[in-house]
Order: structure tokens, then C-alpha cells, then sequence
């Protein structure tokens, strides 16, 4: 698994650094699992438990036939948190896991004045859970049935310029999740769906 997230990012890099005019950022962000589901019988997710935090790398890639609009791609690190309680089964836990999550958004800015933009930007992402899914209050591990989920995000955005090269951005997006996560041989589980905010930098070159 290492080895093919070490070659999808070094693969993105050498496509981004192909192009003349790149801008690339990082940005911190925290989750609000905002529409967070799951198929078990009578279990809920319990809403302020579902949480989660990490951060991000990324790059924009100018798309030469419109003006303001880039591809942007990401390759970022998340710790999901999610709650679970059934009064049916006496269930009151939380389960984590931590996951690799690379979004390839179309971004398209919007300009307010020489420093300030807003933006607009959505599409796919894939993310890779990494080790186990945690039970955090028995303490008990287990595998996934699969490793890899899908999910599709949209976003609004806005970043101030400090200068021509450097700004700060902010944005919220909506992570719509379309894949369960469960455990091995099972066939009920949870799909992960998060609002997220997040605030960073950008350089262009």
C-alpha cells in the first residue's frame, strides 16, 4: 500500500511540474461528520462524535482555454472518528481510522478585487484507509473489507492575496462518501460523510 501512494503522489508531482505555471499549498483542516450513515439495524451515528482532522497538500494546474479555472490536485492525511449507539444491541462506541484521502478537483476562481478571489471547485476523490479500524473504547482492532473508498466533493471557497506569489485560503467543502466501511465478511457497515473546513497557504511559480 505504501508503495502505490508513494507512486500515485510522485506521479502527480511530475504532472504538476510539467506545466510552466503552478500554483501549489498546503492547508490544515477539522471534519464535522455532517450526514455520516450507517445500514446496521436500529444503530445511529451519534453526531457529536463523529469528528475528524489532518491536513493536505496540493496543486493547481491552469486550464489554458478559460481564464481562473484549474485542475487541483490533492494528497492529504485524515483521522476519522465516528460514534455508533444502538440501544437494541447496547451499543455505545466510537470507531477510528486513519486514511490517506486524494481528491482531483475542478477549481474555477472568481475575482473580487487584486487581493481577494472567491472560488468554486468540486469533483471525485479516492481515499485509502491505513492499518485497522479501531473500536476506541474496547480497544479492539479489525480489518476492513476493503481499503479503498469513493466519495465526491464540493466545495466554496475564498483566498486573500498577500502578494502577487502568496495567499491565504480558506474554504468549506462537503465530502459526500459513497463507499461502506465494515469489517471483514460483514455485510453492514458505515458511510462517512463530513463537512469540512480548512485554512492554509498557496504559492504560485
Amino acid at each position: 500500500m505504501k508503495k502505490i501512494i508513494s507512486i500515485i503522489c510522485l506521479a502527480v508531482t511530475a504532472a504538476t511540474l510539467a506545466f510552466s505555471e503552478v500554483t501549489f499549498g498546503f492547508r490544515g483542516f477539522g471534519d464535522f461528520g455532517a450526514g455520516t450513515s450507517t445500514n446496521i439495524e436500529n444503530t445511529s451515528t451519534e453526531t457529536k462524535k463523529n469528528w475528524g482532522y489532518g491536513g493536505s497538500v496540493f496543486g493547481k494546474i491552469p486550464i489554458s482555454v478559460v481564464e481562473n479555472l484549474y485542475v487541483q490536485p490533492e494528497v492529504g492525511f485524515m483521522h476519522n472518528s465516528i460514534g455508533l449507539k444502538s440501544s437494541k444491541y447496547n451499543l455505545n462506541s466510537t470507531l477510528s481510522y486513519n486514511s490517506i484521502v486524494m481528491p482531483v478537483l475542478i477549481n474555477y476562481g472568481i475575482p473580487i478585487n487584486q487581493s481577494f478571489l472567491l472560488f468554486v471547485e468540486g469533483g471525485p476523490q479516492v481515499s485509502f484507509i491505513t492499518g485497522d479500524l479501531k473500536d476506541d473504547k474496547s480497544k479492539t482492532t479489525s480489518d476492513p473489507d476493503s481499503r479503498i473508498l469513493f466519495s465526491a466533493i464540493a466545495d466554496i471557497g475564498a483566498s486573500y492575496a498577500f502578494s502577487p506569489a502568496m495567499a491565504l485560503v480558506t474554504d468549506l467543502r462537503y465530502d459526500l462518501g459513497f463507499t461502506t466501511i465494515k469489517t471483514e465478511n460483514a455485510s453492514e457497515g458505515v458511510i462517512p460523510r463530513g463537512l469540512n473546513f480548512s485554512a492554509g497557504f498557496h504559492v504560485k511559480f
